[in-house]
């Protein structure tokens, strides 16, 4: 099989440019957004005539390149309609990015180098910098979930039981769940972008990105939170399901001692 070759995009002039990853919400309809006529498709590039470079994941992620704000404000506008279950305020991750350098790569400040401004080799850096906006919304869910369990599970190491009220008990099984449930559907970290079987010459690039974010030791770190509060669940469900047998097993010998006790006040008294 040949692959095309790599388009020079517009040349080796040195450019600083900022990259702005968004995670707006969970899914992005793209069935009407309005794509760029030789841009990617996955992620999908906005057509946007004179403006900045703009790509957009279907799992909630849209990215800016050299945007203003004032740009960023107006596509993030124009796209909500799209987009299910918003977050009140986006989840953003930022990257400088140095266009002309000698080869693709990350400097020790942390500033992206690229030989040129293609819109592949853009697309790999946003495939990066969107999953790691993703992982840190995922993360901050999660400890916040542990955050709401630790008062349940510290009465239950110290005292050897669960509080008298399960109201606040099933609040935060409730978000353990609701936690587990979005992140049983994040995005897949460990796949690679599907432009890279028509550019393998971008592999070294989204080798070294996703080293420089740590995406796949983070993706790990949040699958064993996962497990952890699975477990955790799984045993406070339990011990709620001892719980009400308990109190009903007391309630059947209660009536049971009153049918009793009403017998014998019959027998002896009437």
């Amino acid at each position: 099989m040949t692959h095309p070759p790599e388009p020079s995009g517009t040349g080796p002039h040195r450019q600083h440019l900022q990259m702005r990853a968004m995670l707006v919400g969970e899914r992005l309809d793209h069935r009407l957004l309005e794509r760029a006529p030789d841009g990617t498709v996955d992620p999908v590039q906005l057509a946007l005539p004179g403006g900045p470079v703009v790509f957009a994941f279907r799992w909630g992620a849209v990215v800016f390149v050299g945007a203003t704000h004032e740009q960023v404000r107006q596509v993030l506008a124009n796209l909500l309609p799209l987009v299910s279950h918003p977050h009140a305020v986006p989840i953003e991750e930022s990257a400088g990015i140095m266009i002309g350098a000698a080869e693709d790569g990350v400097d020790s400040s942390g500033l992206i180098q690229l030989t040129n401004d293609s819109v592949p080799r853009l697309a790999v850096v946003a495939d990066t910098l969107a999953k790691s906006a993703a992982l840190a919304y995922q993360e901050a869910a999660l400890s916040e979930t542990l955050d709401a369990m630790e008062p349940v599970v510290t009465r239950l190491r110290s005292h050897g039981r669960l509080a008298a009220s399960s109201f606040g008990l099933r609040r935060a099984i409730g978000a353990a769940l609701q936690s587990r449930s979005h992140a049983t559907a994040r995005v897949q970290v460990e796949d690679k972008p599907d432009l890279l079987w028509d550019h393998p010459g971008l592999e070294r690039l989204h080798a070294r990105l996703c080293d420089e974010y740590e995406l796949l030791e983070r993706h790990a770190t949040l699958d064993r939170k996962l497990t952890l509060i699975g477990e955790s669940t799984g045993t406070l469900i339990s011990l709620i399901d001892a719980r009400r047998s308990r109190t009903l097993e007391i309630a059947v010998v209660a009536l049971i001692a009153m049918e009793l006790l009403a017998a014998i006040y019959e027998l002896f008294y009437k």
